[in-house]
């Protein structure tokens, strides 16, 4: 009788063990997949029809399936207006007010109309960066030609996507979208560099969340 209860004993301790090391490991993997949640990074609300506006997005994918568009340095309501555009993975899903233009009623700017500036070459030199500028100036006059963007000022250039891998951005291992950059120049509309050269205005993908990398597409 007295074994029968200590053997009642040791089954209901190895039940307990079980129960509790089963309730630790729950607690672990919620903490993982709440350690591993993206929140989605917020900006100002729109102004001056922001929302309305398009993505300038490269024509073909290079090397990023997501497409690249040109778009500010930093974000929300730390823009970097004043150094050199870029062209980073298209956020689709995601605040994108800092990424999107509009044609000027005379069809000769590129308004962000987020910011009330255009896109502009102050330098109209081969390898000038692309910039952010008030408009209304020479600097910031374009002229749209076969899916190609060309300085007015110098319309044997057209806006370029530099040659080579794109990059992580700075935040880019920090969460799951794992954004890409590469830089963005003016260079000599060549057959050479057509794939870097071509441009589409469109609007974001209607999605709720940022779209994640293809498997294996984005291998560093």
């Amino acid at each position: 009788m007295v074994l029968r209860y200590l053997r009642f004993l040791t089954i209901k301790r190895t039940e307990k063990q079980v129960i509790i090391k089963y309730a630790l490991a729950a607690i672990g993997l919620n903490i993982l997949f709440a350690s591993t949640g993206f929140a989605q990074p917020t900006g100002p609300t729109p102004v001056n029809g922001a929302d309305k506006a398009s993505f300038l997005r490269a024509a073909l994918p290079l090397d990023e399936p997501r497409h690249l568009c040109v778009d500010t340095r930093g974000f929300g309501d730390t823009p970097k207006t004043d150094e050199s555009l870029w062209v980073h993975t298209c956020k689709d899903g995601m605040w994108n007010l800092d990424m999107r233009f509009a044609w000027s009623a005379a069809g000769t700017e590129l308004i962000m109309p987020q910011y009330e500036l255009c896109l502009a070459a102050l330098n109209p030199n081969e390898g000038a960066e692309i910039t952010l500028e008030a408009c209304g100036t020479d600097e910031a006059k374009w002229v749209q030609e076969n899916a190609r963007l060309k300085p007015g000022q110098n319309p044997a250039l057209c806006l370029t996507i530099v040659p080579g891998r794109s990059e992580m951005t700075p935040g880019g291992s920090k969460f799951p979208p794992k954004y890409r950059w590469r830089g963005l120049s003016l260079e000599p509309c060549s057959d050479a560099a057509i794939e870097r050269q071509l441009w589409t205005m469109s609007q974001p993908i209607e999605v709720e969340t940022p779209i994640l990398p293809p498997a294996g597409s984005l291998e560093n």
